[in-house]
């Protein structure tokens, strides 16, 4: 049981952290209307991050052992052993620092600590939607078409091609930056995933 509360733990935390931020941040006169804009905005934020972090950061050739050794625990030995259910979901160690700058910049730069809160809300609710679909991806037998491309995508980021399709909830920041490529041979590969 310890351990499956470890491995959720992330979820435990952020969620009890937007549940307090939604309180706090329900006082402020804000319409309807602009904190589903916020809550959006916060959301599409985190396709921006997962893409850069995993890209430019997750992928990045450390020169020091220490800094191999981080890269390893964080993401490459992910990459190592895709299949092991351990290594799928993010600790609270590597998360926090993220979403601690996240609500601190969004905090600078509205320079509202509710507006902050909507944004982060909105983060989070996307990084539960990239943990539960990097999930399904490795682990899920979906019949909804989406979620199959996805899952044939983020595979042959996998077992095909690393330097590409960092995009795991969406293909979309891919295409921007040009690391987008089309599913091609689909019939062979998904013999093989099977």
């Amino acid at each position: 049981m310890a351990v499956a509360w470890r491995k959720f733990a992330p979820l435990y935390f952020y969620t009890a952290v937007a549940l307090c931020l939604a309180l706090a941040s329900a006082r402020q006169p804000l319409p309807v209307w602009g904190i589903a804009l916020l809550l959006g905005s916060g959301f599409f934020t985190w396709s921006v991050i997962e893409y850069g972090l995993h890209r430019f950061v997750f992928h990045y050739h450390a020169r020091s052992a220490f800094g191999r050794k981080i890269l390893y625990q964080a993401h490459l030995s992910h990459h190592e052993d895709p299949a092991n259910s351990d290594r799928i979901f993010s600790s609270l160690l590597l998360s926090t620092p993220v979403a601690a700058a996240y609500w601190l910049l969004a905090w600078a730069a509205t320079g509202s600590w509710a507006i902050a809160s909507w944004l982060f809300i909105g983060m989070a609710a996307g990084y539960f939607c990239y943990e539960w679909l990097h999930f399904q991806c490795h682990h899920g037998r979906s019949r909804f078409g989406p979620i199959r491309y996805l899952k044939k995508y983020h595979l042959l980021h996998h077992y095909k091609t690393p330097e590409l399709r960092f995009g795991v909830t969406s293909p979309l920041l891919d295409v921007v930056f040009g690391t987008f490529r089309p599913i091609v041979n689909q019939m062979t590969f998904e013999r093989k995933t099977k």
